[in-house]
């Protein structure tokens, strides 16, 4: 994805803006599959990030406090580690402590939330969203997990949830490589 593309990119041109893109876009997918594994987890229906209105668990654009709160964390570990992993090589190799290291949390914050909450913008409003009359759900897929063909319910059909979470992390990423920019010019 967006991730190993920014990492080639930036193998060839060491630029700290890329870096920050970077940390942003692994942020945002991080911080997106800690507010769907953990979201789900809550004892509060998810409500719609577009209306407020209540949706059933795992329904895109789904919003909930722990959900949300999953992605901060989700995003601060990416933050974290690219710090400490930063502080450790400068300190092994003898250039001392690397003082823009300690922007990363705050980079992958800001672009993993960004991206994150994007991604649910985009499931409760422009995603191909299906409907399984077997089980009786809406899925993303044209094809539910048992098997059956799904109908199309609202979206852009062709807006499948792999492109919606690449989108997402571009967004990240964008976030992430603005404020890095800002912070080191």
């Amino acid at each position: 994805g967006m991730g190993a593309i920014l990492a080639v990119v930036y193998f060839g041109n060491p630029e700290p803006v890329l870096l920050a893109a970077y940390l942003g876009v692994m942020a945002t997918v991080n911080a997106d599959t800690w507010a769907t594994e953990l979201g789900v987890l809550s004892r509060v229906p998810p409500r719609l990030i577009t209306t407020g209105q209540e949706v059933p668990h795992g329904s895109s654009g789904g919003v909930t406090s722990l959900g949300t709160w999953a992605s901060v964390a989700g995003a601060l570990l990416i933050g974290s580690v690219a710090t400490a992993l930063t502080q450790a090589g400068s300190l092994l190799g003898g250039s001392g402590w690397d003082a823009s290291a300690l922007s990363f949390p705050v980079l992958a914050v800001a672009g993993g939330m960004a991206g994150s909450l994007f991604d649910s913008l985009l499931g409760a409003t422009v995603q191909g969203i299906y409907y399984c009359d077997r089980c009786g759900q809406e899925t993303e897929s044209a094809r539910h997990r048992c098997g059956q063909a799904a109908l199309p319910v609202r979206g852009w059909l062709w807006l499948n949830n792999d492109l919606v979470n690449f989108i997402a992390s571009i967004v990240g990423g964008l976030v992430a490589a603005s404020l890095g920019w800002l912070f080191w010019r």
